[in-house]
């Protein structure tokens, strides 16, 4: 009776932890949605349309407005010393006023303002990219989480076979002491192996809760209390290389670097501008009138920085050396995914091999515990016995079941590695 109540527990949890079930890949896409890096994008966006519209306005025409006040204790005074001529100089006063407007228009910059909003343009791009590279590393932290739980879940099923072996074997040997066939001794023994069996299942549910509300706060979502995780399946790992975003990422600083480059140089080529001013003072543009009075001008302007002493050269310098360690930077990150990815391989074959040699095990051991229990009941062996060659059994079940976990996370860092997951 005993038994079959224990069938039913395990039924009735195992129905109802099949009505909720997750899968990694719905744990790194709950992922991505909750971290808070993904807002940044839109941040990102914005920046950037704001500096290049700064860089746009550039070609907009300036408007400055001037306001002086001025006393000049000395100004400029014309004399004539011969009386023979009638002529008196006007006196330029010593006191002046002035509202000037100031409109300038750049006509020709060399391309500036176009090189400019391509570097901005390229410097978003790769700060969008930093992001993906930010929430594309979450995945290997949810393939960690995911997978211990996984590892814990697979333990706990063994354990609840482990239990319910022992369960079925109190009850038969229940049966035989009461016809005086078997020592309460023996018994005892069974129900100490099961307390010890009841007390490994706390501590691995205890540890599968702790691991369970890590992975919830990583994804943002509370998970249902009987949740299962699922066992994952990939296909041939052995798929393209290089499709990890950090090689997107490198390639966008590359070309943001080139763009600023390009930049310092269209910082050297003339700038051609018109000018225009209008105002009203005293005294306007006539210097000798002490009227109030309306005054304009118009013009053009060429400004060209011939000679910098070499400073925009020495700047290109440093970006060419920045671009070589952006080189090496990539090639460093290479050697460490094909480090990372020969290791995950080595694991995958070993356990590959380890799983066909531990089926085998672990079918012969379910035939030496069925034989053992056999013995049991006929008092050829004893309980002590028994239980060890139960614990062979289990330990052999854990064993496979470890590996079988063991390699699906192998396969899915491998895939992470790779960029294909």
């Amino acid at each position: 009776m005993r038994s079959l109540t224990v069938i039913i527990t395990i039924f009735l949890w195992v129905h109802a932890s099949a009505q909720e079930s997750i899968t990694l890949f719905e744990c790194h896409k709950l992922a991505t949605e909750h971290a808070p890096r993904l807002a940044d994008r839109e941040i990102i966006r914005q920046m950037g349309s704001i500096k290049v519209d700064q860089a746009t306005m550039r070609w907009y025409p300036s408007l400055d407005l001037h306001g002086r006040l001025s006393y000049q204790s000395d100004v400029v005074t014309v004399t004539l010393t011969d009386p023979m001529i009638p002529v008196e100089f006007p006196q330029v006063p010593h006191d002046q006023y002035g509202l000037n407007l100031d409109i300038s228009q750049t006509l020709y910059d060399g391309g500036m303002t176009r090189q400019r909003k391509q570097y901005e343009e390229t410097q978003v791009a790769a700060d969008l990219q930093q992001v993906e590279v930010d929430l594309y590393n979450l995945k290997e932290k949810v393939n960690q989480l995911y997978f211990a739980i996984l590892l814990l879940q697979e333990n706990r099923k063994n354990l609840e076979i482990h239990l319910s072996n022992l369960e079925a074997r109190h009850e038969t040997m229940e049966s035989a002491m009461a016809l005086g066939t078997l020592l309460e001794s023996d018994l005892q023994i069974i129900e100490v192996e099961m307390l010890k069996v009841k007390k490994s299942m706390v501590e691995v549910d205890s540890r599968r809760d702790s691991y369970m509300d890590m992975l919830q706060l990583l994804c943002g979502e509370e998970f249902h209390d009987g949740v299962v995780l699922e066992m994952p399946i990939f296909g041939d790992y052995n798929g393209e290389a290089g499709l990890r975003p950090e090689y997107r990422l490198f390639d966008l600083k590359d070309a943001s670097m080139e763009a600023g480059k390009e930049l310092l140089k269209k910082q050297r080529m003339p700038l051609l501008y018109a000018f225009g001013q209008t105002g009203y003072g005293k005294p306007g543009y006539n210097m000798l009138s002490g009227e109030w009075d309306f005054y304009y001008m118009v013009g053009a302007g060429l400004r060209w920085k011939i000679w910098d002493w070499n400073l925009s050269a020495r700047e290109r310098q440093l970006v060419e050396h920045q671009r070589n360690m952006l080189k090496n930077q990539r090639a460093s990150f290479d050697m460490e995914m094909e480090s990372r990815k020969v290791q995950e391989e080595a694991r995958i074959k070993q356990y590959k091999k380890s799983m066909e040699m531990e089926e085998q095990v672990l079918k012969l051991q379910q035939e030496i515990s069925k034989q053992a229990a056999t013995k049991l009941a006929n008092g050829t062996i004893t309980a002590t016995a028994y239980i060890t060659e139960l614990n062979k059994e289990i330990l052999a079940r854990i064993t496979l079941a470890t590996h079988q976990v063991k390699l699906m996370q192998s396969t899915a860092n491998y895939l992470t590695i790779e960029g294909n997951l």
